[in-house]
């Protein structure tokens, strides 16, 4: 999916905001790489577990793994802490500007929100970032999508 929404940012660069830095500016595309690193290695990872076990494998009728949560919540938890750190002193993740890094966290982010409100509580920077991208148009969009088509 990284590879495809590059693709995606590269082909439309010049529609919508720009989600990809200038190939050209050496310190941005560094620090861009930096930031999709951090997503994951440090978010994708745990989120993706507690995602899983909790939301995903109920709706499936499978079992939860109560440990793989709480061990993937806790680790998840201390990263956040990272981001903490980051937030406090930028807006975004890269910088001062939105990038493919921060929207690469939405689809974990919604639901980790659902089923573990503790994480974004005890973590405002954390917490207000999130806010502000979930209140994206585009994220509604999508939100709204995904919501008539489970009606379907």
């Amino acid at each position: 999916c990284r590879a495809i929404a590059r693709y995606l940012a590269t082909k439309y660069a010049e529609q919508g905001p720009k989600l990809l830095p200038d190939p050209s500016d050496l310190k941005a595309v560094a620090l861009f790489e930096q930031a999709a690193s951090i997503e994951q290695s440090n978010f994708d990872t745990y989120a993706c577990v507690i995602a899983h076990e909790k939301y995903y494998n109920p709706l499936q009728g499978f079992p939860t793994n109560e440990a793989a949560y709480q061990r993937n919540l806790d680790i998840l938890n201390a990263k956040l802490d990272g981001y903490e750190r980051i937030l406090s002193k930028q807006k975004y993740l890269a910088g001062d500007e939105l990038t493919l890094a921060d929207l690469w966290h939405l689809p974990y982010s919604d639901v980790a929100e659902t089923i573990a409100p503790q994480l974004f509580e005890s973590h405002p920077k954390f917490n207000e970032w999130y806010q502000g991208l979930k209140a994206r148009p585009s994220w509604v969009r999508v939100k709204e999508f995904i919501q008539e088509s489970m009606k379907a």
